[in-house]
């Protein structure tokens, strides 16, 4: 049934439609009229009202009072955006239903990362911290004319706060349920007339979640640090030069799910069958390490014109063990490296401001190199599996990557309401893999062994057109037609030998974007707006999937094998009525469905008409409130309460799996989610310290988070954490 037809929503999704106070996204503190938020969507500073694509934008602010520590917090303050970060290798970013996730050097992402202008590579970068950032602007639909390859389902780009000509630092230290720890701090050092420096570090600890019954021991936890070191040179108005270090780490027992079923899906889980409950033989872990340095270079010369050098340097180090037949039987259990690094290139041209024609030119390149070496391991038990203890199924290689992009856009003002763009995008994608692939020691799977030596190229135009309509200063409305593509590529994975070598290699894929927006200003100013409506096409859809072939057959599989609709429609308001008080509210509306896919079902069944992993409907709804409690305090009140309809994470649509033996148990479906996030206290802003009791998951809301079917055909889920509560302090200078 289209979402369209919706007659039972929650009462939060009422009152996000009917709220009429909310905070600026920017989080920008000015009373009274709300600043003007410039983003970067089209590669030139431009005001957000005045772009002409869907966009949000969360501020520095907004990312402190919700204390929002890394880039796969941000699903709970942006429409239609998801993330899924429960262990590496499944890191999820997705955009209006479309994403995909870090399984193998062979399969790209769907929506690209940028920090500064700078591309950080495969979502492994969700743990980037946003230690200083001022604003993170996440752009949906198909950005390919100017972002290029793998954003065909969006962007995301976090914006700097850079160092500044005064001496200033803020830290922050929290403690809560679970012994939940963060210790952050910033400091920003003037160090001449045109050199400054700041310099950020974030430490963030929880205990684990689950116990596993086996040992006793607590597995889910957290331990993430991040460090962050700006530079900027400014010695005049025509010149300057910014220069960030960045490193984020994860060392963790992670979880991929608790079992529902035995290890080969044919009975229930008896031994540990409750929530947050396992029986593992080893204990499950993860290490992730993101770093990378940026440097930009920007002359402004006397006419205006621009020009802009961006040059990053990113490394991607990800290990990743556990228990992949999720008992106390020691049968398999794997160990993963996954190494990413690459080095871009931008040079970009853009002309003076205020003049009827403008334009954007630019050139890009990308050399990155992707490494996996993966070995599933035989323990005491592998006799059960046809294997011997120890016996070693490897799968290591390279994928190695250079793209090249070249792109302009000319922006014209027809008359004092009408501006017509055009834009377009010439992209080159040529990788290279040296890989193989060795299961002699477990016959029985019937897995691939061999090697892989090939190359393979894609190239893509993706134009946009746009008009923009402007009747006053208030009011912008716009249509937009844009094409991204994604790159075609390799199933580097622990394959059928079926469908080895001649089935591995997929091609690219395409979208054709249609929207239609309106935006402006309320209220004299009091007050900000967004409606969007879109259709996307999507051809040769690549789909990753576990795919079920019955009986207990599992194979993984990447193929061009769907076409893909999304549409829907997405609303934004904020406003700062009155002295103290500011609110938000969003509501996406979003049918994503497969057109065509007619094999992609369990027993290759036809599943086209099924709905993508994706909710037909989310809202959110955020009130914030200040006022003088002494003439030395100030008290505040920050409320963040949110909804997320339930989907289903399989092309089949199932909320359940017969397992062999004829049991059912639950899989195939993430819960609804209604969360509410709190934060109230008190704060002197003469002393510049603050004192606040916070609160994540305030209703308690539990569920799954996750769910999947792993390669024995075991099933697993993941649960939601439940509530957390502590103290907060934080003092700014």
């Amino acid at each position: 049934m289209s979402i369209f037809r919706h007659t039972r929503l929650p009462t939060l999704i009422y009152a996000a439609l009917t709220c009429t106070v909310a905070a600026p996204v920017s989080g920008d503190d000015t009373e009274g009229a709300m600043e003007e938020i410039i983003v970067h969507a089209r590669k030139r500073e431009q005001a957000l009202t005045d772009t002409p694509v869907s966009i949000s934008v969360v501020g520095m602010a907004a990312i402190e009072d919700w204390t929002l520590v890394s880039l796969e917090d941000l699903e709970l303050a942006v429409p239609n955006l998801r993330t899924a970060a429960q262990f590496a290798y499944n890191n999820t970013v997705s955009l209006r239903g479309v994403g995909s996730f870090s399984r193998n050097i062979g399969f790209d992402e769907r929506v690209g990362l940028y920090l500064d202008g700078i591309y950080l590579g495969p979502s492994y970068g969700l743990n980037q911290s946003l230690l200083d950032i001022a604003q993170v602007e996440v752009m949906r639909g198909p950005q390919g004319t100017f972002f290029g390859r793998n954003s065909i389902a969006g962007a995301v780009t976090l914006v700097s706060q850079k160092p500044g000509p005064d001496l200033a630092g803020r830290f922050l230290a929290r403690y809560g349920r679970f012994d939940t720890r963060t210790l952050g701090g910033s400091i920003n050092v003037p160090l001449s007339d045109t050199l400054s420096a700041s310099f950020s570090a974030n430490l963030h600890k929880r205990d684990g979640l689950t116990t596993n019954i086996f040992d006793g021991s607590k597995i889910d936890n957290r331990n993430r640090n991040s460090l962050r070191a700006q530079m900027l040179y400014r010695p005049s108005d025509q010149f300057e030069a910014h220069l960030s270090l960045d490193r984020n780490e994860i060392d963790e027992s992670m979880l991929i799910g608790d079992p529902n079923s035995d290890t080969f899906g044919i009975f229930p889980e008896t031994a540990a069958p409750n929530a947050f409950e396992v029986d593992f033989n080893r204990v499950p872990r993860q290490s992730v390490v993101t770093k990378g340095a940026g440097l930009s270079l920007a002359w402004t010369f006397e006419s205006g014109l621009e020009l802009l050098s961006l040059t990053g340097l990113r490394a991607n180090d990800t290990g990743h063990s556990y228990d992949t037949d999720y008992s106390s039987i020691d049968i398999l259990y794997l160990d993963y490296r996954e190494d990413y690094g690459h080095f871009s290139q931008e040079l970009r041209l853009t002309s003076p401001e205020d003049k009827p024609l403008g334009y954007v030119f630019g050139l890009t390149y990308l050399d990155q190199k992707g490494e996996t070496d993966r070995h599933a391991i035989g323990g005491a038990a592998a006799f059960l599996l046809g294997a011997a203890e120890g016996a070693d199924m490897a799968s290591v290689g390279r994928v190695d990557t250079e793209a090249w992009g070249l792109y302009g856009s000319l922006d014209y003002r027809l008359n004092d309401t009408l501006t017509l763009s055009a834009a377009l995008r010439w992209s080159r994608d040529e990788k290279a893999v040296d890989w193989g692939i060795d299961t002699r020691g477990a016959p029985a799977f019937g897995l691939a062994t061999g090697t892989l030596l090939d190359t393979r190229h894609d190239s893509d135009i993706s134009p946009t057109i746009s008009v923009t309509y402007e009747p006053n200063n208030d009011f912008t409305a716009f249509l937009r037609y844009g094409e991204g593509f994604k790159s075609g590529g390799y199933n580097l994975d622990y394959v059928s030998a079926a469908i080895f070598p001649d089935q591995l290699e997929f091609d690219k894929e395409s979208a054709r974007s249609y929207e239609a927006g309106l935006k402006g200003n309320l209220w004299d100013g009091l007050g900000w707006f967004s409606a969007t409506a879109f259709w996307v096409d999507y051809r040769d859809f690549q789909v990753n999937q576990f795919l079920d072939q019955g009986g207990g057959s599992t194979v993984i599989v990447i193929a061009n094998a769907a076409k893909v609709r999304t549409k829907g429609m997405e609303f934004e308001l904020t406003a700062t009525p009155a002295e103290g008080l500011s609110a938000s509210a969003s509501l996406a509306l979003l049918d994503a469905e497969y057109r065509q896919f007619t094999d992609g079902g369990v027993g290759a069944t036809d599943v086209s008409g099924n709905k993508l992993e994706a909710p037909d409907v989310e809202a959110s709804l955020s009130i914030a409130y200040e006022r003088a409690v002494t003439e030395a305090l100030m008290g505040f009140l920050n409320l963040n309460a949110s909804f997320a309809d339930g989907y289903f994470i399989t092309p089949d649509n199932v909320s359940e799996q017969t397992l062999l033996g004829g049991s059912k148990v639950p899989f195939g479906r993430i819960s609804s989610r209604s969360q509410l996030n709190a934060k109230v206290g008190v704060s002197s802003p003469a002393g510049g310290w603050t004192a606040a009791f916070w609160l994540q998951n305030g209703f308690g809301d539990g569920g799954t988070a996750a769910s999947l079917r792993d390669f024995f055909g075991t099933i697993v889920e993941a649960q939601t954490a439940p509530r957390s509560y502590g103290l907060e302090l934080t003092y700014a200078f």
